[in-house]
């Protein structure tokens, strides 16, 4: 890689954060008026809210990201036109060719990093904000290895509310399994 194609997909990826930042502060601007609604229900405080709101943030960032990329690599393709840079890179010889094949490792490197984002970092960090939020609402939950379960007791039955993949002895009806005593 030489000189030319560092300096091209580093101006992209500073745009691309950039955009991404700009993005996750409104997002998460809004999800903090969503929260606010739950202030006070249990120990559920303000603490516990930007908690919740900075745990979510990974995952807000795996689903922004596409976004973000697309409108970086637009503003920074846009400057480096506006100050003639394009213009000059094309005339020391760069083809079209080449300079599609940058945009396209720009492209791949933000790929990778968002695969990684979703498949590894956002998913944990979702469920510990969820289980972090449920907790500080309801007061004691259950959690085991395939998930979260909250239980609501009646008169005439209980009703438990499970993932799909565990395994329920009762009659199920969607996703909640109703057991009568």
């Amino acid at each position: 890689m030489n000189l030319i194609s560092r300096y091209i997909i580093r101006q992209m990826a500073v745009m691309a954060v950039y955009a991404l930042l700009a993005f996750l502060a409104l997002y998460s601007f809004f999800e903090i008026i969503n929260e606010v609604g739950d202030l006070g229900k249990g120990s559920y405080n303000g603490a516990k809210l930007g908690q919740y709101v900075l745990m979510q943030m990974p995952a807000r960032a795996y689903e922004l990201m596409p976004l973000a990329v697309l409108i970086g690599g637009l503003i920074s393709l846009s400057q480096l036109a506006s100050g003639s840079e394009l213009t000059v890179i094309k005339a020391s010889g760069m083809s079209t060719k080449k300079l599609l094949l940058i945009l396209s490792q720009f492209g791949l490197i933000f790929a990778i990093a968002t695969v990684a984002l979703g498949e590894w970092v956002a998913p944990t960090l979702s469920q510990k904000a969820e289980n972090i939020k449920a907790a500080a609402i309801n007061g004691k939950i259950s959690t085991g290895n395939t998930g979260l379960w909250l239980k609501e007791k009646t008169a005439s039955s209980t009703c438990a509310k499970c993932c799909p993949t565990i395994p329920c002895w009762a009659s199920k009806f969607g996703s909640a399994t109703i057991k009568t005593n």
